[in-house]
This record gives structure tokens, C-alpha cells and sequence, in this order.
């Protein structure tokens, strides 16, 4: 949902605008985002309706925090192509989670699929790690996101599936391009919540308002 998306009383309307707008503003003048302390500044806007009353939520905890969706745009439903030669399309985020040392899926007998997974006390750098290493651009879906003139890692061979493997249609899979590894542009990042998880997107502590979607908060 955006802020166009809302129907409210128009003085209300500019009042919310215009908070964003300075909002805006005084972000370019803080920090680089890797500096700034985690708590964020939204407080939350109250919106009321002329037939109904409405809130929207500026924060909201998530308890279990062992499944992180990295985003690849601030883009909540798109897909885009998979980039693996092989065809086919991914979601807008990928899952990531880190695995408990020595655990034993045996322990658990299989009625909590994610109960190898720790806990993650920091989501943005989870992500920030994905997007360093390559892993969050896949097909070319977020070349718009990096600057003119960053300077990534130097490509590496491709692997070549050829004679190895088939696409859906059973014809040889193209090589495909291999420059995962450290060095990757990593972009701003937030750490909103969706469906009761950890969603990390793109973009400044704003980006979860202008999509609808609470910010995480931390401090839960």
C-alpha cells in the first residue's frame, strides 16, 4: 500500500506528505546508514477516516526472528528471472537463516522444520552479507541499484553446463556466470516485518512506511 492508496481528510493528507517530505530531507543530512544506531525515528501516524477510523502501525516485534527474507527491491510481490541458465523465476526475497552448530534434526522429530536454525539478533547484516556476496541480484534484477562507476569483484569463469545438464525444454543449459564471492555493492537497508517475519529491504528507515508495512522493532 502507498500513501496515494489512502483515503483520509486532505488536511490530514498534506500534514502526513509534508512530515515525509522533511523526513526525507533529514535523512541525507545524518550519518551513512552503517553508522546509525538500529532504533529508528518513525513514532507512527494515526490516520482517521470520515466514515472510519484507521491506524497505521509505525512499529511491530517479531518473536521468532530464525527465518530473515532478504528483499531484492522494495518491491513486496514481484519475481524475476532466476539468471541460472536454466530458466525459471524467483520470489522477491530470499530466505536466509543461519544453522545451530551440531544440531541434530533427530532432536526435534521433524515438527519444527526451522528448529536448526538460531535465532538472528541482527537481520540487516544477514542480508547486507547476501548482498555483498553476490547473491541478491539474480538476472540482473537490481543492476538499476548500483552506482555509475562502483567497481565489484572481477568475473570469474562461468560454469559450463554444457553436456551436463538441460533446461525444461531438454536443451543444454548455457553457461552460467559465476562472480559470487565478497565485494558486491551493498545498499541501504531496513528491516520491516511481513506476515509476522523479518523482511530486510532496500532503501532509507522510510521505505517500510511508503510500503505499508511496520518497521521492526528491535527493542521487542
Amino acid at each position: 500500500m502507498n500513501l496515494s492508496d489512502i483515503e483520509y481528510p486532505s488536511d490530514t493528507r498534506h500534514a502526513v506528505r509534508a512530515a515525509l517530505v522533511r523526513e526525507a530531507g533529514a535523512s541525507r543530512r545524518r550519518a551513512p546508514w552503517w553508522r546509525r544506531p538500529a532504533a529508528l525515528t518513525f513514532a507512527g501516524i494515526a490516520l482517521a477516516g470520515s466514515t472510519a477510523a484507521m491506524a497505521y502501525v509505525a512499529f511491530a516485534p517479531v518473536e521468532d526472528k530464525r527465518d530473515i527474507r532478504c528483499y531484492y527491491r522494495a518491491d513486496l510481490t514481484s519475481t524475476y528471472p532466476a539468471g541460472n541458465g536454466f530458466g525459471g523465476t524467483v520470489g522477491p526475497y530470499l530466505s536466509s537463516s543461519v544453522a545451530k552448530d551440531g544440531f541434530d534434526m533427530s532432536d526435534d522429530n521433524g515438527t519444527d522444520p526451522l528448529a536448526g536454525n538460531q535465532q538472528i539478533e541482527d537481520p540487516v547484516a544477514l542480508c547486507a552479507f547476501n548482498w555483498d556476496q553476490g547473491l541478491m541480484n539474480p538476472g540482473g534484477a537490481t543492476d538499476d541499484l548500483i552506482p555509475p562507476g562502483f567497481q565489484g569483484p572481477a568475473p570469474r569463469p562461468s560454469q559450463d553446463y554444457t553436456g551436463k545438464a538441460t533446461d525444461a525444454q531438454g536443451n543444454p543449459a548455457p553457461a552460467m556466470p559465476n562472480n559470487f564471492g565478497p565485494g558486491h555493492y551493498v545498499p541501504e537497508l531496513t528491516a520491516c516485518v511481513v506476515d509476522d517475519a523479518v523482511a530486510v529491504i532496500p532503501g532509507p528507515h522510510s521505505v517500510c512506511a511508503q510500503l505499508g508495512i511496520p518497521t521492526l522493532d528491535s527493542g521487542a
